[in-house]
């Protein structure tokens, strides 16, 4: 009797590929409803958002490191997509928060974010 190795691979590789996407914080607020945030739950989302960033990029620059080829390009492209995502809220809870003249969050003066990637 032939056993199909399908079931066995994809218990194998299941999660494996969802190792990736499990540890990178996400927030459950959507852009559209950003807008209408007042400061301290603006103040909330960007640090938020700079959690998920900074994992996000760790998990990018880490992604080599998975055993199997697939995962290697499953964990970066999830880790490209929470990277983009927490660009795009920073910018607009920026805007939002700079719009509604919030106080800066705490710990965000002095702060220069060059943007690039070690």
């Amino acid at each position: 009797m032939l056993v199909s190795s399908r079931p066995v691979l994809a218990l194998i590789l299941t999660p494996a590929l969802l190792a990736g996407c499990a540890s990178i914080p996400r927030s459950s607020t959507p852009l559209a409803e950003i807008a209408a945030l007042d400061c301290d739950r603006l103040a909330e989302e960007q640090a938020l958002a700079e959690r998920t960033r900074d994992a996000a990029s760790r998990a990018r620059r880490g992604a080599w490191k998975a055993v199997l080829p697939i995962a290697v390009g499953v964990r970066y492209a999830s880790a490209g997509s929470a990277l983009s995502d927490a660009q795009r809220r920073l910018q607009l809870i920026g805007a939002r928060r700079s719009a509604q003249q919030c106080a800066p969050a705490a710990g965000e003066a002095g702060i220069v974010d060059l943007g690039a990637e070690v």
